[in-house]
């Protein structure tokens, strides 16, 4: 059998090989798996039969061309090149599909480079304190890397370079570079939100399309560019814009919205531009009425002046981690509806105003901590006085709303048209404030200011472009905390309590001791419901009192018993104290008050506000043109909040949200916590 040397080409009905009579690849192969083998050729002068049987082995002709060749051998052969074509075809195959996905992930490894050579060309990468990294588009607003918004931007840097989108698994492996570039080669520069303050000069995000904020110094007020601003902004999702100030509002327009007395419009008045001064801390605005007395459409509208978002009334938080969450996505937090205030709400909502920080553990790791850390002004509403707790009544200003009369009814298409329509003055008019305050915050100065010392000592400063006076304002927080404290009083252990140190004058034991003789005193076998029912809660409940009943003349102190360990409650009936929250005496001289606050509500508790009221000395204002701008607040006092007692240093810093747990076996059992007893216990927020 000759060998035609040419491998086979598959073709429709057979194999073409070389022909070995003629030297052309003519020769048509038909070789099944089973039975012998037939061959012809197929050239333009076909070879016959005759002469390709004479080069294979054992061929005979069928007929004139077709040749059937039945040896065994031949057709092993046959099949044999068939295989090592196949494998050969396999080969190249599986050759070129390695090629191409080497191709492919050449291509994909050069798409994370390029794309992060496009983060770093479009965008400035720093980090902020904590440690988030940001980065800063060309119209100066900051996103958060990590963030949905910070992805789209890098997707759209790439589409915008090569046309065609970046996959999300190049952006999530281009992201830890970024990272790292943003944290350890890029500066460290605060990020706020909404509000921020460069020194003297405080900025308003306007949030709009444009990227302008609003600059305010002692000088005025002005809009520019954020991008040429000294301090950086983000925007939250959520975010809405701000109407663009005008000057020359009326202050009417807001009086006529909100449905209080002249105290509550000066109490809210206030709170808005103290909002706007970036303080050290927040007082927390509490508007409490009736059903129908418009409290949501208030607190909406109070916090649209600052701070508009989509979706602004919220509920209460049901654990810290959301109240921090929120705070840190908001500049104003805004709660609506509130029933009740747990403890642990409270203390932190105290926090949150004066500033405070929340760390936990990062979620899927397990030793990270993520560091939430913010101060944000309040405002919240509910029917019912739920302000039930001292500390944080001593950082808040009520309102109260009235029920609103049918004649002054509007739907809320109405209300949202005149309030749009007067946004843009009511804004022009509170930077005006704010420039004012910035200007004048030299000049006053008072020898005896409110709880929340800064805020009370800016809105003293900026009272000349206010619709009240410095007298009246005080007034107005004077009645204010007096009327959460009567609220403090009502409470049937606080009212025990106080009747039982008006009885006894002097008294002192432990805190079961107390509780036992209040029980015999009112005649009763059992805690009435309401009434702390351990040593330990006694403790806890008579901190909580402290300062609330030291200003109606009650004293509790906590002493040792010589050399023990055991401390008594001591109960002592003292003339009635003032607290740092008291303001200008009603019967004192007011000199150039303009208006008086005759159609302020009466504080709640009667004979207790007026005597807190009559017991106020009145505050001294000194007005010096010659001081220069950069003199503190007040002279002779720091005017961060050090009106805080000695029940604050103690609560606050140490026990704050323990109220409630039980003494430990190494307690002394008297019934108050000490931080020194348990070391194991910690403040939750």
């Amino acid at each position: 059998m000759g060998n035609n040397g040419f491998p086979p080409v598959d073709v429709p009905g057979g194999r073409l090989s070389r022909c070995p009579a003629c030297e052309r690849q003519t020769l048509l192969v038909h070789a099944p798996a089973l039975g012998p083998v037939r061959l012809r050729c197929i050239a333009e002068r076909p070879c016959t039969a005759k002469v390709l049987a004479g080069h294979f082995v054992g061929a005979r002709a069928i007929d004139e061309h077709i040749v059937e060749v039945a040896d065994a051998a031949f057709r092993q052969a046959l099949l044999g090149q068939a295989v090592e074509a196949e494998r050969a075809r396999l080969e190249e195959a599986a050759r070129a599909e390695t090629e191409t996905g080497k191709e492919k992930k050449q291509e994909r490894r050069s798409a994370i480079d390029r794309l992060i050579e496009y983060a770093r060309a479009d965008f400035e990468l720093f980090h902020a304190p904590e440690g988030t990294t940001y980065l800063r588009a060309s119209d100066g607003l900051c996103y958060r890397l990590a963030s949905a918004q910070g992805r789209s931007l890098l997707a759209r840097a790439f589409y915008a370079r090569e046309g065609k989108g970046a996959s999300s698994s190049a952006i999530s492996e281009a992201l830890p570079t970024l990272e790292a570039v943003a944290r350890f080669d890029g500066p460290c520069h605060p990020v706020s939100v909404r509000v921020a303050r460069e020194g003297d000069r405080i900025y308003l995000d306007l949030g709009d399309e444009t990227a302008r904020a609003a600059e305010i110094d002692a000088e005025g007020w002005r809009l520019r560019p954020i991008a040429e601003l000294p301090v950086r902004f983000e925007r939250p999702p959520g975010t809405r814009p701000l109407p663009e100030p005008v000057r020359g509002g009326d202050w009417n327009v807001l009086r006529e919205l909100l449905n209080t007395d002249r105290a509550g419009f000066i109490l809210a008045t206030a709170w808005l531009v103290g909002t706007l001064a970036v303080l050290p801390a927040y007082p927390v605005l509490v508007l409490t009425g009736p059903q129908g007395s418009g409290k949501s459409t208030a607190c909406r509208l109070l916090a649209s002046l600052i701070d508009p978002r989509q979706a602004p009334l919220n509920a209460a938080p049901r654990e810290l981690r959301d109240l921090a969450i929120y705070a840190q996505n908001a500049y104003v937090v805004v709660l609506d509806n509130v029933s009740s205030l747990p403890v642990w709400l409270s203390d932190g909502l105290c926090r949150l105003a004066t500033g405070s920080g929340f760390r936990t553990r990062r979620l899927y790791t397990d030793s990270d901590e993520v560091v939430f850390e913010a101060v944000r002004p309040i405002v919240a509403n509910g029917i019912p006085d739920f302000v039930r707790q001292a500390d944080l009544a001593d950082r808040t200003l009520p309102v109260r709303l009235a029920l609103m009369p049918p004649e002054r009814r509007r739907t809320a298409e109405e209300v949202e048209a005149a309030f749009r329509e007067a946004a843009p003055g009511l804004l022009g008019l509170l930077l005006d404030a704010v420039s004012t305050g910035l200007r004048r915050k030299g000049e006053v100065e008072a020898k005896q200011l409110p709880r929340m010392a800064d805020f009370a000592a800016f809105v003293l400063a900026a009272a000349e472009a206010l619709p009240f006076t410095e007298e009246e304002f005080l007034e107005a927080c004077g009645a204010g905390q007096a009327e959460l404290a009567a609220s403090l009083l009502e409470d049937s252990f606080a009212e025990a309590l106080l009747s039982f140190a008006e009885a006894v004058e002097t008294w002192e034991g432990m805190a079961s001791e107390l509780l036992e003789a209040m029980l015999q005193r009112g005649q009763h076998e059992r805690p009435p419901r309401g009434w702390p029912k351990t040593a330990q809660s006694v403790g806890s409940t008579l901190a909580r009192l402290e300062p609330v009943m030291l200003q109606v003349g009650v004293k509790l102190e906590r002493v040792r018993a010589g050399k023990a360990r055991t401390r008594l409650i001591r109960i002592q009936k003292v003339a009635n104290q003032t607290s740092a929250l008291s303001a200008l005496s009603a019967n004192g001289k007011n000199g150039s008050k303009q208006q008086n606050l005759a159609d302020s509500a009466a504080p709640a508790g009667g004979q207790v506000a007026d005597d807190l009221f009559n017991s106020c000395p009145p505050v001294v204002r000194h007005r010096s043109p010659e001081i220069g701008q950069n003199r503190p607040f007040s002279k002779g006092r720091t005017t961060a909040d050090e009106a805080d007692n000695l029940f604050e240093i103690f609560w606050d810093g140490a026990g704050a949200g323990v109220a409630d747990r039980m003494e430990t076996k190494e307690g002394d059992g008297d019934g108050w916590w000490d931080p020194f007893e348990d070391d194991e216990d910690e403040a939750p927020f």
